[in-house]
């Protein structure tokens, strides 16, 4: 059973609608209704993405960050990459790296070793299961994918992109003010 704050209907149901922005813009007067609306749309299409992602991967088992992390181990040269470097890559702190490499060494996705080379360093290496539970899942996840964008054209998937690198860009800003 998916509790009730995951669905995505009520993730959309938490969001100021037009009219409560309209009253908002005559207290506030700077601001933007439009960016406001888009920004919430964002917010809801993103929280919703989220959701139905977390609600697929707990049904196979796992979640988001252990998924990330045998991608990434799947396209690294000889399937192996230092754990910091995988952290990195998965924008995760040292702690829940350390957190989610137990449960997937745990269920036999991974192997962690020493580096010869460096003896303070954790090498990662994706282990015969790991791949074999990437092939399961991929499939599915790449079908489900597609069909999430077939509603969009390849100019609109192609302008979707543009925009929100445009959003990205003013992350940092966003962040520090």
């Amino acid at each position: 059973m998916v509790p009730k704050y995951m669905k995505p209907s009520f993730l959309l149901r938490n969001f100021p609608g037009r009219e409560s922005l309209r009253s908002l813009a005559v207290k506030y007067p700077q601001l933007d209704l439009s960016a406001q609306e888009c920004f919430l749309a964002l917010l809801g299409v993103t929280g919703e993405i989220m959701a139905a992602v977390e609600v697929q991967m707990s049904r196979r088992r796992t979640s988001q960050g252990r998924f990330r992390i045998l991608m990434e181990l799947e396209s690294a040269p000889e399937k192996v990459l230092a754990a910091g470097r995988l952290a990195q890559a998965v924008r995760v702190t040292p702690a829940t790296i350390t957190g989610l490499l137990d449960g997937l060494q745990r269920d036999g996705q991974i192997l962690r070793e020493r580096c010869p080379k460096d003896r303070r360093a954790v090498r990662v290496k994706l282990t015969r299961r790991g791949e074999r539970f990437l092939a399961e899942l991929l499939p599915e996840r790449l079908r489900r994918t597609s069909r999430l964008m077939a509603k969009l054209s390849e100019t609109d998937r192609r302008d979707l992109v543009r925009l929100l690198e445009a959003v990205s860009g003013g992350l940092e800003e966003f962040s520090r003010s």
